[in-house]
């Protein structure tokens, strides 16, 4: 059912209806991190944040009023699907139930995700629906396949649990639908019998979902032949996908019908080949430790590439073979091996792992030869050095580059510093090339929950100067499970936040109000961010372009501005969980002609664009900076898929 929100503020220099709010909540408890005074700022120079906006039905369970009913659902997990709409799902739903203890009492309390669909440029405002299954349907009887301990008495009697999207990887297939790997099924082991009462168990699902946006409904798929919660899943270049990491067991990864797979994460790779519906074991020679949501990469030469960066869940989902997590590494997808080349370096000093924290990589370029030979991958922030690792939050910024023409040589050089401490906080490669930094708090609020002061102040990195500038304040807190996300007008899209409860206790601990520290209570607002640029001056407009994009071949883009187009790039359509988007990417075409009204560029094959659906943007160069324009959807490698072909025509 469509339900719609009324537009309560405009940016007259948008070209779609600007995505509004109603402000009938204030910003979230406590003052966050300290931040620049940004009132009165030029806009062209920080950008500005809309009024926070939400799904108008529900209940908002802040500061755990009524722990009760289900809360409307935080975005945690975000797609940016080809039609403009936005998917999203929440995370560790059910915590507001929680009364004394989160380890012994959340196996029971946890429920299933619930996603939701909401177009934000709607005439009326932003409308939401409700997909079919709301929870995706997996394992509506309970899981059959748990790997339970023996002799270790467990309970599972909430089948409501047994099938969660949450923790599990997704990406956007060329057809156009969203295919997520994993996910957790929740119980208690050990279990106090009689009781609702045990210590949380989150198994790795070997579950597989696709959803498919043109009829707003979920469906299963072929499993995957190896449980994982907090895998990574990335597009190859033949249209496969290859899913790295996660584990099987979170608390107690101990396994007595495969006692090698005890003490760690999951070493198994697996390949999806979309045409056959199938997932593929690749073998012994494919198999590699890794942290979980292993931060992955795509490179240019096709291999794969690990940023030596992961999720940190500290005290669980470690291993005893962590060490090697220090190291970036290279899969041959055609020989399915790895190869170790080296780690990451902070000027002089080695820092090996990176976790919670993004790496993103910056725009693909040729070079002189026409060729895309290096890859650059940004990270920031986080914590170092695999478990035991800080507490406090890292401001440190590094830049990972490997050359493919070097036999995937690696090099790290350091940038200069955030201007804050930054634990789970969101990268965002914006079409100029610019990242921004959003979200977080300035501890790991696993280790300790609640104890973090929230970073709402977003900041800005030239990849030219190499520096980080604070750049505006959003109203809403947001640290653990929060997410950020590029749009199809320019914009980004910052969202979630849903905590575990403070120091793991009840639901109804909420002491930290005057404390400045992050809220307990998931948030279910969205906020929408608009970057400098679109302060800059009057944005190109693509007046016509083909949707389907073939490879090693010229495209032709009408627009307007045409002798000032400056770059045109190719964004991938988002699709974020857990500061991971293992299809991000954004690669500049070069121009090799132009028009009074259009400009032709050269399109390079499917090791640099994989196959799947891309934003289209143009750069209009400004005395100020580049000004994109609103992004054309188009389709790389293929036909643009029927079923929302005439969608996407309408829409955008």
């Amino acid at each position: 059912m469509r339900r719609t929100l009324a537009i309560a503020s405009a940016i007259a220099t948008m070209t779609l209806p600007f995505v509004g709010g109603v402000a009938s909540f204030g910003a979230a408890s406590g003052a966050g991190a300290a931040a620049s005074d940004m009132s009165g700022a030029d806009p062209a120079l920080v950008g500005a944040f809309a009024a926070p906006i939400m799904e108008p039905d529900g209940h908002y369970c802040e500061k755990a009023q009524d722990p009760a009913p289900k809360c409307k659902p935080a975005a945690v997990s975000v797609a940016v699907l080809p039609t403009g709409d936005v998917l999203y799902w929440d995370g560790l739903e059910g915590m507001n139930k929680v009364k004394y203890n989160t380890a012994l009492e959340f196996g029971h309390t946890a429920e299933n995700d619930q996603s939701r669909l909401v177009n934000l440029s709607g005439p009326s405002g932003p409308t939401w629906s409700v997909p079919s299954p709301e929870d995706s349907g997996i394992n509506p009887d309970g899981n059959p396949s748990a790997r339970y301990l023996p002799v270790v008495p467990h309970s599972n009697e909430n089948k409501n649990n047994d099938g969660d999207l949450f923790c599990s990887s997704f990406v956007q297939m060329s057809d156009g639908t969203v295919l997520a790997a994993g996910g957790t099924d929740y119980y208690q082991e050990p279990s106090v019998p009689g009781t609702n009462y045990g210590l949380v168990e989150l198994e790795g699902l070997a579950s597989t979902r696709i959803y498919d946006d043109a009829t707003n409904s979920w469906h299963s798929a072929s499993n995957m032949n190896h449980g994982r919660w907090y895998p990574s899943v990335v597009t190859l270049p033949s249209g496969k996908l290859l899913v790295v990491g996660g584990v099987g067991k979170m608390i107690k990864p101990v396994y007595t019908d495969h006692p090698d797979e005890s003490g760690r994460n999951n070493r198994t790779t697996e390949t999806y080949d979309p045409a056959t519906g199938k997932w593929t074991d690749n073998g012994p020679t494919a198999e590699k430790s890794l942290p979980l949501f292993p931060r992955v990469h795509l490179l240019p030469d096709g291999n794969v590439y690990y940023d030596a960066g992961g999720q940190v869940v500290n005290p669980g989902g470690e291993g005893y073979d962590e060490a090697v997590w220090n190291i970036t590494s290279v899969f041959d997808v055609v020989t399915k091996t790895w190869k170790d080349l080296g780690v990451p370096m902070l000027g002089p000093v080695p820092i090996g792992f990176r976790g919670s924290s993004f790496s993103v990589m910056l725009p693909l370029k040729p070079g002189e030869d026409g060729t895309y030979s290096k890859a650059q991958f940004l990270s920031a922030g986080g914590v170092l050095g695999v478990w035991p690792s800080t507490f406090v939050a890292d401001d440190s910024s590094v830049i990972n580059t490997v050359d493919t023409a070097n036999g995937d040589r690696m090099t790290s050089e350091a940038t200069g510093r955030l201007n804050h401490r930054r634990w789970y906080s969101s990268g965002v490669v914006l079409p100029t090339g610019e990242v921004m930094a959003f979200n977080g708090a300035d501890t790991d609020e696993v280790v300790f929950p609640g104890s973090g002061h929230p970073v709402p102040q977003a900041e800005l990195f030239d990849p030219v100067t190499k520096k980080w500038t604070p750049v505006a304040v959003d109203q809403r807190n947001r640290s653990y499970h929060s997410t950020a996300a590029l749009l199809p007008d320019g914009r980004v899209l910052v969202a979630g936040h849903a905590p575990i409860n403070t120091g793991y206790g009840g639901a109804s601990d909420t002491g930290r109000d005057n404390l400045g520290l992050t809220a307990p209570e998931s948030d279910p607002t969205l906020s929408i961010y608009s970057p400098p640029y679109l302060f800059r001056g009057e944005r190109p407009v693509i007046t016509s372009v083909d949707r389907a994009v073939p490879y090693n071949g010229l495209l032709t883009i009408k627009t307007t501005y045409a002798s000032d187009i400056s770059t045109v790039v190719l964004v991938r359509n988002p699709s974020t969980t857990h500061l991971v988007d293992g299809d991000q990417r954004s690669v500049e075409v070069p121009v090799v002609s132009r028009t009074g009204d259009s400009v032709t560029v050269s399109i390079p094959g499917n090791t640099v664009l994989p196959p799947g659906p891309y934003m289209l943007f143009v750069n209009r160069k400004s005395a100020k900076g580049e000004i994109p324009s609103v992004s054309r959807q188009v389709f790389l490698g293929g036909p643009v898929p029927g079923p929302i072909a005439a969608r996407v025509a309408r829409t955008r």
